[in-house]
């Protein structure tokens, strides 16, 4: 029997989560009250197992509802989920106490590891039993705005479609047709805008009240600690996002206006952002069975190991790519820990952003089972602040390979990547400034809008003239943002990191596959700054760190467009 289908029948019920509620508690017991060392090592060993029991059960019901947003299946284990989750991340973080205050400490560090036992510190401050009914709430009020955004449907062109479905159009040579896709999205969005202000209203309520009940001046304040940004500070941020107004924003709109030129137009509308080029962006070539088949090929040559773990996921369905009515937007990649086996779902429409999302997603998994064999969750899964290295460095591993999915067109895609990384590292820095002025000074909906703006008047972005983008709603509809707020300025961080292999790969492709490879086998056990050190990275909290990288994007973003004449 494949792995999907046994994941299929495994059970998920309020018996089996109050069960590892219980065995979780009683193995707490036993660790708060023991001495010796060996003993302690075995109790560990045990938390960790009935964890990743939890984890499993976690994953299979989230991925579950995610591949089919109206199973009632699903629908049913998210609120079991939902109710359990806090309760059992509480004993968690009494496990990271009883790890901190262990007589054995030194002993401890060895054996988990250093990371992990500095993770384990930092989340011990996370824990009260007075915040479990906040957290549950939060949890209610992130499903329900998923709800509305995945389950709200209307027609265009005479079909029922969903917001993500509109993606199709976004990037259609019918110029007419992309302003009427655009101007559908922001008509479905004003609908849904005064529900969207009182779930966020509400979450900025619940998340800062959990916030202050654990001894936090705010959520924001407090996501520091919950994000595991370890090594480095809030003032580095403040480095970082002040090198991306000095150069990356210049760079970003030097490249506009090169758009603007190539579509011979005196003005670039929002329907034209993602339309590059005048005869049409990059067109994949083939189907998915072919992209998943040239993939193989690439990784077969540069690393076995990869290859090997492309035809197993494939093989046992832990790649989900159908783009099916029910399917949950955007795509995400995660780890079952009782079968060893990362896997991943996206919806495939043909664009040339999902073959994006494929390498990107693949890279996440290369990670995480590179890493399987690692003791504890910790060392498994490296933290936010560095799991997206992985993912957004084999997009750029692909480079010299893409005429194997693109053709002739392969320098279009490259132009179009290298400018939305500049866009993703710009509005990742322009979200994280806008979402902690939201927690810090607790602003409503109106002062939500006006703050928008300011934060990209700040960025010195050209605006569009339409009364969706004046309005200052647009954050409105960036789900993983309002789901996750403060897990938004690791994609720039990493973009710098994933930069650096770039330039590797320029030097020996095989070699960088190989670094690449090493890299994910270090799962979480390194800080981010350990990283940068060992593999000899751009460090993206230095002054000027970012000048040249914008200078070789520049610069081959030139050669690139002499393709085109």
């Amino acid at each position: 029997m494949k792995i999907k289908e046994q994941v299929s029948k495994v059970i998920i019920n309020e018996e089996v989560l109050k069960n590892i509620k219980n065995d979780l508690e009683d193995i707490l017991k036993k660790l708060n009250n023991c001495l010796d060392f060996n003993e302690e090592k075995e109790l560990i060993i045990k938390f960790n197992n009935v964890r990743d029991n939890y984890l499993t059960l976690y994953w299979i019901s989230y991925i579950g509802y995610l591949k089919d947003t109206k199973n009632e299946k699903y629908l049913e284990t998210e609120k079991i989920m939902g109710k359990y989750e806090p309760i059992i991340n509480n004993l968690i973080y009494d496990y990271y106490k009883v790890l901190i205050s262990s007589k054995n400490k030194e002993k401890l560090k060895k054996f988990i590891g250093k990371r992990a036992l500095a993770i384990a510190n930092n989340q011990a401050r996370l824990k009260s039993d007075d915040v479990v009914f906040l957290q549950t709430k939060e949890k209610e009020l992130c499903f329900k705005y998923q709800k509305l955004i995945i389950g709200t449907k209307f027609n265009f062109l005479d079909k029922e479609i969903n917001l993500s479905s509109l993606n199709t159009y976004y990037n259609d040579d019918n110029r007419y047709l992309r302003k009427k896709a655009y101007d559908k999205r922001f008509e479905i969005l004003e609908s849904l805008e005064k529900d969207i202000d009182i779930i966020i209203d509400e979450l900025i309520d619940v998340r800062n009240s959990i916030a202050k009940t654990l001894g936090f001046n705010s959520y924001s304040e407090m996501s520091f600690v919950k994000m595991n940004r370890l090594g480095y500070s809030k003032d580095d941020l403040y480095i970082f996002k002040e090198e991306i107004k000095k150069y990356v924003v210049p760079l970003f709109k030097l490249l506009k206006e090169q758009q603007k030129e190539r579509l011979g137009l005196e003005k670039l509308e929002y329907y034209d952002s993602n339309y590059l080029f005048k005869d049409g962006n990059a067109k994949v070539r083939g189907n998915l069975e072919d992209i998943l088949e040239n993939f193989k090929t690439v990784l077969k040559k540069y690393s076995k190991v990869s290859y090997n773990l492309l035809c197993m996921m494939l093989d046992e369905g832990l790649i989900d790519l159908d783009n099916r009515e029910n399917k949950a937007n955007g795509g995400i990649t995660t780890y079952i820990p009782n079968y060893k086996v990362p896997l991943f779902i996206k919806k495939y429409m043909g664009l040339e952003s999902n073959i994006t999302s494929i390498f990107h997603e693949f890279g996440h998994s290369n990670q995480l089972y590179l890493s399987k064999d690692l003791l504890f969750h910790e060392n498994r899964w490296p933290t936010f602040d560095i799991c997206e290295i992985h993912s957004t460095s084999m997009e750029y591993l692909m480079y010299p390979f893409m005429d194997l999915f693109f053709g002739s067109d392969d320098y279009k895609y490259k132009i179009k990547h290298l400018t939305n990384s500049l866009s993703l590292m710009v509005n990742m820095a322009i979200a994280d400034d806008f979402w902690s002025c939201v927690y810090d000074d607790n602003l409503d909906s109106e002062e939500r809008k006006k703050k928008w703006l300011e934060i990209r008047d700040e960025y010195n972005l050209d605006s569009y003239d339409t009364e969706y983008f004046n309005r200052g709603t647009e954050y409105q509809a960036d789900t993983n943002r309002i789901i996750d707020p403060f897990y938004t300025i690791d994609y720039a961080i990493d973009n710098v990191l994933a930069l650096s292999f770039y330039k590797k790969e320029k030097e020996n492709i095989k070699e960088t596959f190989d670094l690449y490879t090493k890299l994910c086998k270090d799962g979480g056990t390194l800080s981010l700054k350990e990283i940068i050190r060992k593999y000899n990275l751009d460090n993206p909290f230095e002054k000027d760190a970012l000048k040249d990288m914008c200078d070789i994007i520049k610069e081959d973003i030139k050669v690139l467009s002499l393709r085109r004449k």
